[in-house]
């Protein structure tokens, strides 16, 4: 699987290899990556020379992990801090944005009237903490189960994953859970806020 990034005036690519398999990437040689970035995207296929060297490429190994406790006094961590996402539904950011949109939400009142306290952070981390253990959980099987099966075998995802892919309402719910998490967050308006100070 090839992800492609568009810089404007560069691509950046993301290969996705089976997990243990970078040394036998290596040991095939640059020629064979640049082969198989041609077969699997045949349009860059008279752009990847431009590979030249191994220097130009990086293994970035994920293993989705979290802290028991996210908070110490006057310390709030949020985000791969807090919570390391897996990255096969590319939703780390999308946490982390979360993440710090919920603790605007809870922390402002307490914050401005200088009533905060070390239990507004943990506040923060009962709010985040199950939708974080939600998405670590599916997005762990998705990789586990069926990406993995999808990288060892030439056919792809199992027959019955395709067919339920079809149905639009189950195909969106993927997308849609990566992109808003179990528990959207949403900005509070100033008015639900109270009087803050400035």
């Amino acid at each position: 699987m090839l992800l492609l990034v568009d810089r404007g005036e560069t691509w950046q690519l993301g290969m996705v290899i089976p997990k243990g398999s970078w040394p036998q990437l290596r040991a095939a040689g640059l020629q064979a990556l640049r082969d198989t970035i041609a077969e699997l995207v045949p349009w860059l296929s008279g752009r990847v020379g431009q590979l030249a060297d191994w220097s130009q490429v990086s293994l970035l190994s994920v293993t989705a992990d979290r802290l028991p406790r996210w908070h110490r006094p006057g310390l709030l961590l949020l985000g791969d801090a807090a919570h390391v996402m897996p990255p096969v539904a590319g939703n780390g950011i999308n946490y982390a944005i979360a993440d710090a949109v919920a603790a605007a939400n809870l922390l402002a009142r307490p914050l401005a009237a200088g009533t905060f306290t070390e239990r507004d952070l943990a506040a923060v981390q009962r709010r985040r903490q199950w939708p974080t253990r939600i998405t670590q959980k599916a997005t762990g099987v998705l990789q586990d189960r069926l990406l993995a099966r999808a990288l060892r075998t030439a056919t792809g995802p199992p027959k019955p994953v395709r067919w339920l892919l079809r149905i639009p309402l189950l195909r969106d719910l993927a997308p849609r859970l990566a992109a808003f998490g179990a528990r959207p967050e949403h900005v509070r308006p100033a008015a639900d806020l109270g009087n803050l100070r400035p």
